[in-house]
């Protein structure tokens, strides 16, 4: 009986490495492997994190990049603006928070591969860069 071929491969245009044990991208591309998943998987069931996703999802229950472009979506994910990953796990807390349905979600993760990181502001969407994450963060608490 044929058998569908096995994606050895990153999923990621061009890329020739080899993908992660848990995802179809490799390291480099934001692949993840068992001890990356574990400690995501604890930030994402504790305590602290449903606060604040409950908080989110109270303030703005509907998806903030949808509203801009026209369309009422339901949120069902909330997002870090700035991806925590790259910056420390001190940006899991203290950051932009937004509430996104899937497709916009998946599409906002897709850029921060790149470098871009969106939020979509009620004022329109605003691209911020992982170097402005101190600045924005530190001008939010301070205001």
């Amino acid at each position: 009986m044929p058998t569908v071929p096995r994606q050895e491969k990153c999923a990621h245009l061009g890329c020739k490495e080899h993908r992660s044990r848990l995802n179809t991208y490799c390291m480099n591309h934001g692949g993840l492997d068992n001890l990356a998943y574990r400690e995501t998987d604890s930030l994402y069931s504790s305590a602290r994190w449903r606060t604040i996703r409950q908080t989110q999802i109270s303030r703005q229950p509907l998806c903030q990049s949808c509203l801009l472009n026209g369309r009422v979506e339901v949120a069902k994910h909330i997002d870090h603006v700035f991806p925590w990953k790259a910056i420390g796990e001190g940006a899991f807390s203290l950051n932009l928070m937004q509430s996104l349905c899937l497709e916009c979600h998946s599409h906002k993760t897709a850029l921060e591969r790149q470098g871009i990181c969106l939020h979509y502001a009620p004022e329109g969407v605003v691209q911020y860069r992982l170097e402005d994450y101190p600045m924005v963060i530190g001008r939010l608490y301070t205001e």
